[in-house]
C-alpha cells in the first residue's frame, strides 16, 4: 500500500502541496489529468527522485519519506524508458541482477515468465536502438518487473506509441496485472487509457488531487465543470433549481426554458450549479416507432438532427431541442446509426434517464 498524507513538494516554478492519496496492495491506480499539473513530480516523489518539503510518504505501513530510493522496494519505468544502448535486450533486463549479483536460478522462472508474456523472446540478443516504441516499453517493464517490486509506477507508458500498439500495450499491462498480482500506479493524460485500464483514478488540477473515485463514478459523475470539460463530457449546461423532492431524491432543473430531472445521491453542489451527461448516455427515438413503456417523459425531448460526424466505431449526432434550439450531442455505435437510417433535419425524440444526469459544481 502506499499512502501519502498532505504531500508537499516545491520545485523550481512548481509547486505541488497537501496531496493525499491511498493505494490499496492489488489495484491498479491511475493519476489521470492534463499536463504539467504535476502527476510526474508526484510518482518520482514516491520513487525518490525528489525530496518533499513536508507531508509523509508511507509504504506498507513504513514511512519512507526520506528512505533512498532503492529501499522503498518500488519500480520506476520513466516516460522515456531509459534503455542503456550499449546492452542486448537480456542485458538490459538483468541489469539489476547482475549489480545485486542475485544467482540466475534465483530469477530464471521469472525471467523466463516475463518473456512469455512480454512477447519479447524473439527480441533478446538485439540492441535498443533496433526496437520499435511498443518493444521498448516491453523491455522496460521486464526490467522493472524482474526485481519482484511490490508497487509498479508508469510515467505515461503510452503517450509516444501509436494507436495500434497502444491498444496492445494497454492488454500486456492488463495481463501483466493479473498474472503478476503487483500494484500499479500509473500517470496518464489520456481519459480513455485511464478508464480502461484503472480501478481507482484520482484527478488532478492546478496542482492538486480534485477528485478520487471508482473509475465509473470519475467518468460518469465528474464533481466539477472543469473535471467535466477534461473528461469529455459533451452535455454541460448552466442549471437553475426549479423543484427538489428530497425524500425520492429528485431535482427539477431548468437551462434556457428546457426542463430535465434528475436524481442524485450526494449534497447537492452550492450555485453556480451545472449539470451534464455523456453523449453514450443519449437514446435515440424516431417519430415512427413507439416510445418504450419505462420511459418517462420528463427528459424526453423533441430534437431536430442538424450534424452527424462518422468515427471508426461509432457516429457523433449533434442535435438541436426543436423550440429553444438547445444542443444535444448523442453517440451511437455504426451498427445502430446503419440500421435506423438516421438523416439530417428529421425530427426525433431524445432521452435521458435522470439516474445518468450528474450535478456538478463551477
Amino acid at each position: 500500500m502506499i499512502t501519502l498524507e498532505n504531500l508537499e513538494v516545491k520545485l523550481k516554478g512548481f509547486h505541488l502541496k497537501n496531496i493525499n492519496l491511498e493505494v490499496r496492495d492489488g489495484e491498479y491506480y491511475i493519476l489521470l489529468g492534463p499536463s504539467g499539473v504535476g502527476k510526474t513530480v508526484v510518482i518520482e516523489t514516491i520513487a525518490g527522485l525528489h525530496k518533499q518539503r513536508s507531508g509523509k510518504i508511507v509504504i506498507d505501513g513504513k514511512d519512507v519519506s526520506y528512505s533512498p530510493p532503492e529501499m522503498r522496494q518500488i519500480a520506476f519505468v520513466p516516460q522515456d524508458v531509459s534503455l542503456f544502448p550499449h546492452l542486448t535486450v537480456l542485458e538490459n533486463i538483468l541489469f539489476g541482477m547482475k549489480i545485486r549479483k542475485i544467482n540466475q536460478k534465483v530469477y530464471k522462472p521469472l525471467l523466463d515468465d516475463l518473456i512469455e508474456v512480454l512477447q519479447i523472446d524473439h527480441r533478446l540478443a538485439v540492441f535498443p536502438l533496433t526496437l520499435s516504441g511498443g518493444e521498448k516499453q516491453r523491455v522496460a517493464l521486464a526490467r522493472a518487473l524482474i526485481t519482484k517490486p511490490k508497487i509498479l509506477l508508469l510515467d505515461e507508458p503510452m503517450s509516444a506509441l501509436d494507436p495500434p500498439i497502444r491498444r496492445q500495450l494497454q492488454k500486456v499491462l492488463k495481463e501483466i496485472y493479473i498474472h503478476f498480482g503487483v500494484t500499479i500506479l500509473q500517470v496518464t493524460h489520456d481519459q480513455e487509457e485511464a478508464f480502461i485500464l484503472g480501478d481507482i483514478i484520482s484527478v488532478m488540477m492546478d496542482g492538486a488531487v480534485v477528485q478520487t473515485g471508482k473509475r465509473n463514478r470519475v467518468y460518469f459523475f465528474p464533481e466539477t465543470k472543469k473535471i467535466a470539460l477534461f473528461t469529455g463530457m459533451e452535455n454541460l449546461f448552466g442549471g437553475e433549481i426549479i423543484g427538489l423532492d428530497e425524500k425520492q431524491k429528485q431535482i427539477a432543473l431548468n437551462h434556457n426554458g428546457v426542463t430535465f430531472k434528475a436524481s442524485y445521491d450526494r449534497t447537492i453542489p452550492k450555485p453556480p450549479l451545472f449539470f451534464g451527461f455523456r453523449a453514450e448516455e443519449v437514446m435515440i427515438i424516431k417519430n415512427d416507432r413507439p416510445i418504450p413503456e419505462d420511459i418517462a417523459d420528463e427528459n424526453l425531448i423533441v430534437a431536430i438532427l442538424k450534424k452527424v460526424i462518422e468515427k471508426g466505431s461509432s457516429h457523433t449526432m449533434e442535435f438541436e431541442e426543436a423550440t429553444r434550439h438547445l444542443p444535444i450531442i448523442a453517440e451511437v455505435p455504426n451498427y445502430v446509426y446503419r440500421k435506423l437510417k438516421y438523416t439530417i433535419g428529421q425530427e426525433m425524440k431524445v432521452f435521458i434517464r435522470g439516474k445518468n444526469i450528474c450535478l456538478m459544481e463551477n
